[in-house]
């Protein structure tokens, strides 16, 4: 690990950003928000943004082909990003999407090229912020290994490690003045004791009406914010769209917590209500994925629980259900 003063990393920031689109936190006057920036404006204290930068790994709406008379072209243009800022709950959550499209019987290309073309920068947090609860996932809040570069913010400099071939050509930019040598790279901290989380052998359909889903979710409105914030949600459509005499389909994010999203085509709906909605939703981050990738489809970012406008907590559904599933 060695030291870096701040202003050094922005201009290794500006460096990188000659060849490759900048993205990190920025305040746009009410909130932090990932996006398209340039060096000088990036924030680098230790508040969260209000959404993860997952959207530019996984776009809300991607071109994926282009379909004519004769052939069906893929979408290849991907640009080269650095994302700046990831905090360790984003990083284990791109894990989480890493092991979803990338380790199952089909891999995604296109999700591929977005990781294939990004570098990314990670950044330890300071201390816990409001409604987080990493810690109670079994998560350290300082550091990830899943990112080229690990930052550990120390005032006015960064403690900086590479954790990729990508991120020790990116650190090789740095002046001659600032030569980063590190050492071998460092683990997560364990931790301290029970965590949050539901065991991979339990039958799912023990839950299904052991838990009083309608009283947990009785002032959930189903608007679909939880799903869009969240840095591990990952349902989408898929939309066609006719432009000059060709097709154009595109990869839209969707909501488990919509009505029309089980709609079948006969009328019948298998999750007609809002309670078997939104059961779906937490066992398929708790459970669901757990069993198919071995990690959890949730990070504790507490973004949910900020942004949800009637207060829904899914930590404390969570907690409900591992009551009962005991």
């Amino acid at each position: 690990m060695a030291d870096i003063k701040k202003e050094t990393m922005r201009k290794l920031l500006a460096k990188l950003a000659e060849s490759m689109t900048l993205v990190g936190p920025s305040d746009n006057g009410k909130v932090v928000e990932y996006k398209k920036t340039d060096a000088d404006s990036v924030l680098m204290d230790d508040r969260i943004s209000y959404k993860s930068p997952k959207e530019f790994y996984f776009p809300q709406t991607e071109k994926l082909l282009t379909f004519s008379r004769d052939e069906a072209v893929e979408n290849t243009d991907v640009p080269p990003t650095v994302i700046f800022g990831a905090k360790p709950c984003d990083l284990e959550a791109l894990r989480v999407m890493n092991a979803v499209f990338m380790e199952g019987r089909y891999a995604d290309p296109f999700f591929d090229r977005h990781m294939s073309q990004n570098l990314i920068i990670g950044v330890g947090c300071l201390k816990k912020k409001p409604g987080c609860f990493c810690d109670e996932l079994g998560l350290d809040m300082e550091f990830s290994d899943f990112c080229d570069i690990m930052l550990t913010d120390t005032g006015d400099t960064y403690k900086v490690e590479h954790l990729s071939e990508k991120g020790e050509k990116a650190l090789a930019q740095l002046p001659e003045t600032a030569k980063v040598t590190c050492a071998n790279k460092r683990t997560a901290k364990k931790p301290d004791g029970d965590v949050i989380g539901l065991s991979a052998d339990i039958e799912d359909i023990t839950l299904f009406d052991s838990v009083n889903w309608s009283d947990l979710t009785a002032t959930c409105q189903g608007c679909g914010m939880c799903t869009y914030i969240c840095p591990t949600c990952h349902c989408f459509e898929f939309k066609d769209v006719s432009k000059d005499g060709c097709v154009e389909r595109y990869r839209c994010w969707d909501s488990c917590i919509y009505p029309k999203f089980t709609l079948h085509a006969s009328g019948h709906n298998p999750r007609a209500s809002r309670a078997d909605r939104y059961r779906q939703r937490v066992l398929h981050k708790y459970l669901y994925v757990k069993k198919n990738t071995g990690h959890a489809a949730c990070t504790g970012c507490g973004r949910c629980l900020r942004s949800c406008p009637v207060g829904v907590n899914i930590k404390t559904v969570a907690k409900a259900v591992m009551e009962v599933a005991k």
